[in-house]
């Protein structure tokens, strides 16, 4: 049976309560076409907090991220990103796709450029972002000729590119195949704990929010309907019974058999 200790809130480590905290939302809601799709809403994210949001398809995750990163307007409520309230696009935020949306007529390094501050180190900020991922070999070739894990580290270079403070992962794995999918959750990992970016993490996958996240919120009908801070070691052992037990008690309540 699951562990009941496992899902009590705890401090997050390394976040420092004293600093602004990355998002804020109040009274956060978003209708469409009559329908509310998420409920007043109250969240946030510290600086540094890998946060992951879980749930059923359509309870309101990916909505949740194109309003934090200024996609969508709220139908009421307000969102605040790195201290400043938003009325449009989000300069402090990036969003990150199941598709890697790159543009077929431009070489590798050229997509991730889009992304770079328009600054004078615009290539260089390309290359060291695909040197992160380990594709700066492959600069100069076309999207297409790439893997699917390959066209999603690209994406993920040009987040990293543009030095945003906030990344944003809708489902950026999904499409993947088990292997890949474990390589990158090892990368988005390292990334994380070497520059230390706030991020959040729209994910079905439990065991990949488990492993990634310093904290996971659990989305039904719009509203969060349960969180728990992640208090386990990193890097984490999947085979552990802490894990397991964690895994299978969010499963639970996702699945409605836990209350």
């Amino acid at each position: 049976m699951p562990n009941d200790t496992l899902l009590e809130t705890r401090p997050v480590p390394g976040t420092d309560k004293t600093t602004a905290v990355a998002v804020r939302t109040h009274a956060l809601s978003k209708e469409f076409g009559g329908r509310l799709v998420l409920h007043s809403l109250d969240f946030r994210v510290e600086p540094g907090e890998l946060v992951a949001v879980v749930g059923k398809s359509g309870c309101g995750k990916s909505t949740l991220l194109r309003l934090i990163c200024g996609l969508e307007k709220p139908s009421s409520g307000w969102v605040e990103v790195g201290g400043e309230r938003l009325s449009g696009l989000s300069r402090h935020a990036r969003l990150m796709f199941q598709d890697a949306a790159l543009l077929p007529w431009k070489s590798v390094k050229a997509n991730v450029v889009l992304a770079a501050p328009r600054n004078g180190r615009r290539d260089r900020a390309a290359e060291d972002a695909l040197e992160h991922v380990g594709l700066r070999d492959r600069a100069h070739e076309w999207p297409s000729i790439l893997s699917g894990g390959q066209r999603q580290r690209v994406a993920l270079a040009r987040a990293l590119a543009s030095d945003a403070d906030l990344l944003l992962f809708d489902e950026p794995l999904g499409a993947l195949d088990a292997l890949t999918r474990l390589e990158m959750q090892a990368l988005i990992e390292r990334l994380w704990l070497e520059r230390r970016f706030s991020a959040i993490l729209v994910t079905h996958d439990v065991e990949e929010a488990v492993a990634l996240a310093d904290r996971i919120l659990l989305m039904d009908g719009g509203r969060v309907t349960f969180e728990t801070v992640v208090a386990l070691e990193r890097p984490r052992d999947r085979a552990s019974a802490e894990f397991t037990s964690l895994k299978e008690a969010i499963l639970e309540r996702i699945l409605g058999r836990r209350s």
